[in-house]
């Protein structure tokens, strides 16, 4: 098995277990114990500080993910890359500082009557967009340096246990509500203490500059990837976080609760694709600078035929427990059924077409995403302006759906009309009926009480589609995990 597939097992393995510990939390604990307010506040916090420390970031994250490998040398502390961008985030975090306080006063303001707990809090947006710029930088750093698993491990299980955790305590009256509040900045945090420290300890944190290293060529190269990325990685993050702050605004604070519990539901089907793109980029980015069209077709044609596998059984099994997930949330969160599909099928188009974002994002095109971004936040603002008065919550899912699948078809024509890039086949037909016709089947089992219904319908869904990919080879990286598991297993026998 090649980088890609295992890195991409053990981040999805990681990212499963945090499902689960995730569902618990989400499932049970925040329905139960917490307000949809409290909820919301959470969700609000961290759109928020998701956009700021983008913006703070000044574009270095694109500047690394596209211009790191000019600089790779572990001998010589990679050149002072992470002096430069230590230096330009540092700026950027300063200039954040100054935007808060100059406009905390009005964020307070409009939100003191519908958002009453957001405006008490609303000062945990620095600590939060100074911990998740610092983050999102050494994540990319070190998938870089072909590690996609380590930020996954920090990002999906670590945080999600720490934040099960931090709830546990409040519910056993250890923690009062504002410590609550804290001690759930501090669970989110504390990732990046962690990646930092382990990057020290590998030698990979060298603050030592290089002077003369950056020419003339490469430092306008990273001053136009620079501004590139602040442009459009901020506009990716405003399109994919707006809708909660929106909601917050147009509804009101329990409403956003509800929308970030149905919308966690919904994100379920795009968790594996993570730990694969993020190792899949490192490598379209080193074919880009051979200029290996072959290698980067073979990687997004792999990308789309597994991710719509893996995206298309999980949102199977969602939408066919549809109705055992919304009495599991309770009657507070009945409104949230339609949120969880669209939201659902929005990643799980996003995920069909595999890593189109990461060969456009590395090629000589790369600013033709500005331009999709610019299309896709305007498109998506009128949407959630236009659907959410009509349909509430389910409008803004609508909004993000419909922006998904607009993204993707536009960076889908593109690839195709530049470089021939073509990754769907037949495949994939195959994939969508046998996932349309189980789902038809699942439909059939009658509804029984809650955990035996959960229990045999699972089973029926997974047995059929273990079965289903094990004789039918439809991926050769899923043939390949099954000849080595064949392989081992008979290894082990023959010990016996």
């Amino acid at each position: 098995m090649g980088i890609i597939v295992k890195q991409s097992i053990k981040g999805s393995l990681w990212s499963y277990l945090g499902v689960i510990v995730g569902f618990v939390t989400t499932s049970y604990l925040y329905p139960e114990y917490l307000t949809p307010e409290v909820v919301g506040l959470f969700g609000l916090l961290m759109a928020i500080a998701t956009i700021t420390s983008q913006l703070a970031a000044l574009g270095m994250g694109g500047v690394t993910s596209r211009l790191f490998p000019y600089f790779r040398d572990s001998e010589n502390g990679h050149n002072g890359f992470l002096f430069i961008s230590s230096l330009v985030q540092l700026a950027g975090f300063l200039l954040f500082l100054i935007g808060y306080y100059a406009f905390k006063d009005t964020l307070i303001q409009t939100n003191l009557e519908k958002s009453r707990l957001f405006a008490d809090y609303v000062y945990l947006i620095i600590p939060l967009t100074f911990f998740f710029l610092i983050f999102t930088f050494l994540d990319t750093y070190n998938k870089l340096l072909y590690n996609a698993v380590l930020g996954t491990f920090l990002q999906e299980f670590l945080q999600r246990s720490l934040i099960l955790i931090v709830v546990c305590l409040y519910i056993a009256g250890l923690l009062n509500f504002e410590q609550l509040i804290i001690a759930f900045t501090v669970a989110v945090c504390i990732k990046t203490v962690i990646l930092f420290i382990y990057l020290l300890f590998r030698g990979e944190i060298n603050m030592l500059p290089k002077p003369g290293f950056i020419d003339k060529k490469l430092k306008k190269e990273i001053i136009d990837v620079a501004l590139f990325s602040i442009v459009g990685g901020l506009g990716s993050m405003i399109v994919f976080n707006i809708d909660k702050i929106v909601v917050n605004q147009m509804l009101d604070l329990k409403n956003t609760g509800v929308y970030t519990i149905a919308y966690y539901f919904g994100t379920l089907v795009i968790i594996p694709s993570r730990p694969l793109l993020k190792i899949s980029g490192t490598l379209i980015a080193d074919a880009w600078h051979r200029d290996d069209i072959g290698q980067i077709r073979e990687i997004y044609y792999k990308s789309c035929i597994n991710q719509f596998i893996i995206g298309g059984f999980l949102f199977l099994g969602i939408w066919a427990n549809i109705d055992n997930i919304l009495i599991i949330l309770g009657e507070d969160y009945q409104q949230s059924k339609w949120v969880i599909f669209f939201i659902g099928l929005g990643y799980l188009i996003d995920m069909v077409t595999g890593s189109n974002a990461q060969v456009i994002a590395f090629s000589k095109y790369y600013r033709i995403s500005l331009l999709f971004i610019v299309i896709l936040i305007v498109i998506v603002l009128f949407l959630l302006a236009v659907l959410i008065p009509l349909w509430g919550i389910t409008g803004a899912a609508v909004a993000i759906a419909g922006g998904l699948f607009l993204n993707n078809l536009m960076r889908y024509l593109f690839l195709y009309r530049k470089y021939r890039l073509q990754p769907f086949n037949f495949r994939f037909i195959v994939v969508g009926l046998f996932y349309l016709l189980l789902f038809l089947l699942a439909g059939l089992i009658p509804q029984k009480e809650l955990y035996t219904d959960l229990l045999l319908r699972n089973s029926v869904i997974v047995i059929i589609t273990v079965c289903f990919f094990w004789f039918v080879p439809l991926s050769k990286d899923i043939t390949a995990i099954k000849n080595a598991m064949v392989s081992y297993l008979k290894q082990l026998l023959s010990r016996l």
